[in-house]
């Protein structure tokens, strides 16, 4: 009898597992030539992020009778990656981890079968994304460029460097990049003394010395801000000024959501278990599609379902919150999806500094200082 109820117990518990797939979706791009000697980045970025936190729920999930399955989609094909991306849903499953350019997100965001995933951004930091786009099914993991130079500004009002020399690339994400500064600059009272592009698509490395002191002459400023996503000329930039400034920016001082410096509230621990899980430094991809996944199974694991909806209501509502090794638990704006985190400010072998800054105040919470405001929103799609 005893034996019997046993089987019958395990047969409940086997039919009430919940069993859940995330696709995760990642968009290559080939990317322009770099200029300079600049380290590259991984192959493997954001994907082993993913593949860690998979891992690591799934330990816990057993006790909770829950299991989690990551489907990978990595391609250059737009439509291999379209074709993985309905097929999926069509398959009855909805959670999607995207890290994808501009204009195929907004390709995504538009398909009709998006109405049944939760879409969560890891991998793309475009503010538009997150002004346009006010679907209730769609998150953002990845800090915007307006968190991140909100956090980097702040500082340098709080530390007087408020006169700044502007430079940038011509390259469309410098561009991009460009413009999310100004606003910050704008926004928190410091002022742009000059401005310039660096429109020499020569190779840098020789002529640094030469050519950059001559080029940030004229005028007097506290500090050089940079707007060069792929470095193609701002590694050069230290010690080669005109005058004896600071570098910050897209080099030099710069924000980011996650760097191998980052040490307190556990964090010592998370790098350690990702080095040995990856055999390289755990970077500020990695870990936005690592708390990509870790926000969808903190849900679940409080749902206990795998319906959508469900689980929207829950990711938007106030009573979500995760812990992600950074001394405060974050959550979901309402109005974007944006997730709200602290900013850290390191140059390559030190932590400097974390925004908000103190003295920095918001009404609701000082991390809703950092990025785009509600007064912001456009939603024009």
């Amino acid at each position: 009898m005893k034996k019997y109820l046993l089987i019958l117990l395990l047969s409940y518990i086997h039919m009430n597992a919940l069993e859940v797939s995330i696709l995760y979706l990642e968009q290559k791009v080939k990317k322009p030539p770099v200029l300079s000697n600049v380290i590259e980045e991984p192959e493997d970025l954001g994907i082993q992020g993913a593949k860690l936190a998979i891992k690591d729920s799934n330990k816990s999930a057993k006790f909770l009778n829950q299991k989690y399955k990551l489907i990978t989609t990595i391609s250059f094909d737009k439509k291999e990656l379209i074709a993985s991306y309905e097929k999926f849903i069509k398959d009855g499953n909805g959670f999607v981890i995207l890290n994808v350019e501009n204009e195929f997100f907004k390709e995504l965001v538009k398909n009709p079968l998006s109405k049944k995933a939760l879409l969560i951004n890891a991998g793309n930091k475009s503010v538009k994304l997150r002004k346009n786009y006010c679907q209730n099914n769609l998150l953002h993991t990845i800090p915007s460029n307006a968190m991140l130079y909100d956090g980097l500004i702040q500082f340098l009002v709080k530390r007087d460097f408020k006169d700044i020399f502007l430079i940038s690339g011509e390259n469309p994400k410098d561009k991009e990049i460009l413009a999310d500064m100004k606003n910050s600059i704008k926004k928190f009272g410091a002022r742009v003394v000059k401005e310039k592009v660096w429109d020499n698509n020569a190779d840098i490395r020789r002529k640094a010395n030469s050519e950059f002191p001559s080029f940030t002459q004229g005028g007097d400023y506290d500090v050089v801000v940079l707007a060069d996503h792929f470095g193609d000329f701002g590694e050069y930039m230290y010690f080669n000024t005109w005058l004896p400034r600071p570098v910050a920016g897209t080099q030099g001082l710069t924000p980011v959501a996650w760097h191998k410096v980052i040490e307190a509230w556990g964090a010592a621990q998370m790098q350690k278990r990702f080095e040995k899980f990856a055999s390289r430094w755990m970077q500020e991809q990695d870990f936005s599609n690592w708390l990509a996944i870790r926000s969808i199974i903190t849900s679940l694991m409080q749902t206990n379902s795998s319906e959508i909806n469900t689980n929207i209501k829950f990711l938007r509502s106030k009573e979500y919150e995760v812990g992600a090794y950074m001394g405060r638990k974050l959550s979901f704006r309402e109005y974007n999806g944006q997730m709200r985190m602290p900013i850290t400010l390191v140059q390559p072998r030190a932590l400097i500094s974390t925004s908000p800054q103190v003295g920095f105040l918001h009404p609701i919470t000082d991390l809703d200082t950092l990025g785009i405001a509600p007064y912001e929103m456009e939603c024009k799609e």
